[in-house]
């Protein structure tokens, strides 16, 4: 029996979503290399033209956000002397599909949003689009890994990109975007890893003892063995120097252009080596079993009296990842509001502690801890007893008796 379009198209995605269930994606990103004046001219007319066509479709959405809106060939641009039509030429139809898809994911956002009562707007329009959606392997772009070359739809020429090592053999390669950074233009390819892999890697490597986290301002995390990581970024005296610069030029200039987009290139290395210290972190937590951890209000913390703090150690992003990580190893999150700064780790007893004491000094059974190392137990605790009986024999040999109702955490 002969099968239609439609019903190879639809036994294709139901065997795809049958493999995706062992499968875990992971993002690779590829920098493109020796890129000429000319290779650098299309790829700027590329991301030229996604806007142009972003903004089009923004314009008018009522009428234009149809079926057949991807198959526009012509738009119209608004110029200083007036509108004027530009045509749509290295733009391939794949790649303005994924704009369109992304423009429907942004107004069912905003849709969402409303119904919870948080107040939107409309789409704003683009003054610059930095990333380019190319839907399918082997269509909008296609890699050859053994001359390290990838091709571009819309782009004759094959490109050389550096990165290409860290995606492994057994990866099954999906959808990926085309982004532009200072730094140049990158390529961020989402990978499948089967499952059974990744988990055995991590199992290798792997502790059987469960942690508990404390996140702060002084030190960042604080674990619920003793040990505690810092770090600060700060900005770096260019980007203020640069920034003093700007304020001096005058808007829409062309030195203007120049000095805003060092500026851009320095805060991307700042924000690289913030999200360094990150990975690292992350890296490290992977170890353990579990990993308990409270869901502090950083946006609180940095809209208070420690916003550069905040903002110059990112520790909002420690929290985002974890979230993440929570597919490969189990993570829990305890309520914010759950005192644990306030509880003896030792014998229970609730006390005040103002935030000046750094030391947590039991009034009942007498035993003096740091104050963090005491609410990095009492949040592994509270995490603990909310868990299924099977998973308690995670707990460190020494950890005391476990129930549902109570816990005592013994010093290591």
């Amino acid at each position: 029996m002969v099968q239609t379009k439609a019903e190879r198209i639809k036994n294709t995605l139901r065997r795809t979503r049958e493999r995706r269930k062992h499968q875990i994606p992971r993002v690779y990103q590829l920098k493109l290399q020796n890129l000429s004046k000319k290779d650098e001219e299309k790829l700027n007319r590329l991301f030229l033209e996604a806007k142009w066509f972003y903004n089009c479709i923004v314009a008018d959405i009522e009428n234009r956000l149809s079926g057949n809106t991807w198959k526009l060939k012509e738009v119209e641009i608004k110029t200083p002397e007036g509108l004027e039509k530009r045509e749509i030429k290295q733009l391939s139809s794949h790649m303005r599909q994924g704009i369109v898809e992304r423009i429907k994911r942004s107004l069912y956002s905003l849709k969402k949003a409303k119904e919870k009562g948080i107040k939107v707007g409309k789409l704003s329009f683009k003054s610059e689009v930095r990333s380019i959606p190319l839907k399918q392997y082997g269509t909008t772009y296609k890699i050859s890994g053994d001359k390290n070359r990838v091709k571009i739809q819309g782009i004759k020429k094959k490109f050389r990109v550096l990165g290409l090592h860290q995606i492994p053999k057994s990866a099954e390669l999906a959808e990926a975007q085309l982004v532009k950074k200072p730094s140049g233009y990158y390529l961020h390819v989402v990978c499948y890893l089967p499952k059974k892999e990744v988990l055995k890697e991590i199992k290798e490597k792997q502790v059987k003892e469960p942690v508990g986290i404390d996140l702060g301002i002084k030190h960042q995390l604080t674990l619920s063995n003793g040990e505690k990581f810092s770090w600060y970024i700060p900005e770096t005296e260019r980007l203020k120097k640069l920034q003093k610069e700007l304020s001096r030029k005058q808007k829409g200039s062309k030195r203007y252009q120049k000095i805003k987009e060092k500026i851009r290139r320095e805060w991307e290395y700042i924000n690289n080596k913030r999200r360094d210290v990150q990975s690292k972190v992350i890296s490290y937590l992977k170890k353990f079993l579990l990993i308990a951890v409270q869901d502090d209000n950083i946006k609180g913390w940095k809209e208070g009296y420690f916003g550069k703090q905040i903002q110059n150690t990112g520790i909002g992003g420690i929290t985002a990842r974890l979230r993440s990580l929570a597919t490969l190893i189990p993570v829990v999150f305890v309520d914010r509001y759950e005192p644990t700064t306030q509880v003896c780790s030792f014998c229970g007893n609730r006390q005040k502690i103002s935030l000046s004491e750094r030391t947590f000094k039991c009034q009942k059974c007498g035993v003096e801890i740091d104050r963090d190392v005491n609410s990095a137990r009492n949040v592994l605790r509270v995490a603990l007893s909310r868990l299924a009986d099977p998973l308690k024999s995670a707990l460190p040999v020494d950890c005391g008796e476990v129930t549902p109702v109570e816990w005592v955490y013994s010093p290591r």
